[in-house]
């Protein structure tokens, strides 16, 4: 028999293996895992004839929820035309003052025609539709979902929603294709600026990031600068070439609050992220492996590959690391949300049937949903719900909103939301 104080060894030792294999890159023990979703809040039911479509690009603002719909019409007796040119705006707070605005026109629209929907911080939401090869409708939407204005552009790329709320719009001048002009309008579409750039500016990649910062890339020469803004031009901030090693580099340019940027860039040769201050003063230089892949959340940057994260400042200083399920385990989905924080989730984690069933007490199959919310300044583990459904009721669109808002929606076009706070 063991003595008192040999037991008292090996459960020290024990903790002690616990927590340094805990400690160093995974939390998973350091939150409550939730088996069981609080009371809602609320539940909103869309309006007949309208289903949730794209909730995984849901956008919001600090009051409301933007969500891509789906509608289906019946056009006759045996025939039904869907379309997918809807959104509806929910309120956060309590889900009453929510609407629906639908820019789709059931007898035109063309299967997969192009289309996308922006919002701003201020509750406006924008829109555009393609109407030909390159013609579109461009429509603004205010924060009661009342259309302000649509503006028909006609030579154009896709347009930019600005970090600011207004629109950028670049196209190039028609029967001229040595110019490229970009027109600002804000969001009441007033013209603020048009400017039309020549020379070399035609040359290469030109376009304007969120923040209002400019990128000029130059392929062929394996560089890319970096302006200020519209209203800078003359001097770039900086120029960088890619090293004679990396073969046809791609290039990202992405921005931390208050100005400070990377430059992201890959080739089969390999992957390079270089941190610049606000004054495009080079900072550090990351060398990334193969299949890492780069997101901004804030003022850090987060490198994940496959299921495991890697979380470093807008300095370069490793803030933490997480892996969510086993070494090698690739089912894992991955979402940064529009509240800067990262959610993992795996659904149809089917589980064991019972070795004899009762057919009159069996319910059918059961399937396990894992959903995690890192927190964006450490990666640690600050939610894991972990939950079992009934075969016929799994499958679930997770929106995550920030400080324990979560709302959920059944994958199988359900037409309720549902909002929980977890805790």
């Amino acid at each position: 028999m063991y003595s008192k104080r040999f037991k008292f060894i090996i459960a020290a030792l024990t903790l002690l293996l616990v927590t340094q294999v805990l400690a160093p890159d995974r939390s998973a023990a350091a939150s409550k895992t939730i088996e069981q979703l609080p009371e809602p809040e609320w539940s909103y039911t869309l309006p007949k004839g309208y289903t949730f479509w794209n909730t995984l690009d849901s956008l919001q603002n600090k009051d409301r929820m933007f969500i891509q719909l789906s509608k289906k019409v019946k056009l006759s007796a045996s025939q039904t035309k869907s379309s997918d040119k809807v959104y509806t705006s929910i309120d956060r707070n309590n889900g009453s003052t929510s609407w629906v605005y639908d820019y789709s026109d059931i007898a035109n629209d063309k299967p997969f025609t192009a289309s996308k929907f922006f919002s701003a911080s201020n509750g406006y939401s924008y829109f555009y539709k393609m109407k030909g090869a390159i013609a579109y409708d461009f429509s603004v939407v205010d924060p009661k979902g009342k259309l302000k204005w649509t503006k028909n552009i006609t030579d154009s790329y896709t347009p930019l929603v600005l970090d600011s709320g207004n629109i950028v719009i670049r196209s190039y001048v028609p029967h001229k294709p040595t110019s490229i002009t970009f027109t600002e309008y804000n969001q009441g579409g007033k013209q603020i600026r048009k400017l039309n750039l020549t020379n070399k500016w035609t040359s290469g990649i030109l376009e304007v990031l969120p923040n209002g910062y400019v990128t000029h890339e130059l392929p062929e020469q394996g560089s890319i600068s970096i302006y200020r803004s519209l209203s800078a031009l003359k001097t770039p901030l900086v120029t960088y070439t890619a090293p004679k090693s990396m073969k046809n580099p791609y290039f990202e340019v992405k921005s931390f609050k208050g100005g400070s940027f990377i430059v992201y860039l890959s080739s089969k040769n390999g992957k390079l992220v270089i941190g610049y201050d606000m004054k495009g003063k080079k900072k550090w230089v990351r060398t990334l492996n193969v299949n890492d892949q780069i997101d901004i959340t804030g003022n850090n940057y987060l490198v994940r590959n496959e299921n495991t994260y890697r979380l470093y400042s807008k300095d370069n200083q490793l803030l933490g690391k997480q892996q969510i399920g086993g070494i090698g385990d690739k089912k894992w989905i991955y979402h940064m949300t529009p509240s800067g924080e990262i959610t993992v989730e795996k659904q149809y984690q089917w589980q064991e049937r019972p070795p004899i069933i009762d057919e009159n007490e069996f319910e059918g199959d059961w399937a396990r949903e894992d959903f995690y919310v890192l927190d964006p300044g450490n990666l640690q583990i600050k939610y894991h719900l972990s939950t079992l459904w009934l075969d016929q009721k799994a499958g679930h669109m997770y929106i995550y909103a920030g400080n324990g808002e979560l709302y959920l929606t059944n994958e199988f076009f359900d037409n309720t939301l549902t909002k929980y706070i977890l805790k």
